[in-house]
């Protein structure tokens, strides 16, 4: 049995929160967040590189069609979100709870994630290519046909997470536990080598590892084999 993996530490958030109001706290270029808590604000369709957001809570925030590039979020809570189709170029994410969140095509590309769970968050075409994990759960989460290509999952949880069709081209998932997952259609299945999987989710995976190695599986149902004619 392979060694139970720590959870992700929790983010430090102080107990006291600023509310944010618009346009004082408005998110821009070399901005820096620190202690605020946003509540059913409009941020959509943002354009803001190298931004710090520090110990900050976003509840039914619209961040949807931002282009985020170089920004750190760390100590940070998100739940009830919409961050469809944000692009998060060379970004990070540290030591934060995303919960419940809308991410559906989100770009991640060439970034950091560490110390975050992904909990019941739709994460559906996402792309998290040549990104790094570490200590990061996805618990609940929808990834169908999510692209993982290049990206160091070392470590990573996925629990009870759909994974139909996600693509691990070239991924590093040596240490990885999937359990209780949806593993139908995933591509580059051999990169999956050095995970732990569920015993009961390799009769899905066995038809893209056969696929993999070339091997066609017959549909026809196998009647009982008639005994040898003695001589």
């Amino acid at each position: 049995m392979p060694p139970s993996l720590k959870p992700p530490v929790k983010p430090r958030l102080p107990r006291d929160l600023i509310p944010a109001t618009l346009p004082e706290h408005q998110p821009e270029d070399d901005g820096h967040l620190h202690g605020l808590a946003f509540t059913d604000t409009h941020l959509a369709d943002l354009d803001v590189h190298l931004l710090d957001v520090t110990e900050c809570t976003f509840d039914q925030v619209d961040l949807s069609g931002s282009r985020l590039s170089k920004t750190t979020f760390a100590d940070c809570r998100l739940q009830e979100s919409d961050l469809a189709n944000v692009q998060a170029i060379g970004s990070s994410i540290i030591r934060s709870e995303l919960q419940g969140l809308r991410m559906t095509g989100l770009g991640f590309a060439d970034g950091t994630i560490r110390e975050v769970t992904f909990d019941r968050c739709r994460l559906d075409l996402s792309a998290f290519r040549f990104s790094t994990f570490s200590k990061t759960v996805f618990d609940g989460c929808s990834l169908r046909q999510a692209d993982f290509g290049n990206a160091d999952l070392r470590g990573v949880q996925f629990t009870s997470c759909d994974l139909t069709g996600a693509k691990f081209a070239q991924a590093n998932l040596k240490g990885a536990r999937l359990t209780n997952c949806v593993l139908d259609q995933i591509g580059n299945v051999e990169n999956l080598a050095g995970a732990t999987i569920d015993a009961a989710d390799l009769v899905a995976l066995s038809y893209a590892l056969a696929g993999a190695l070339g091997i066609v599986i017959s549909e026809e149902a196998a009647g009982p084999r008639s005994a040898p004619r003695p001589e």
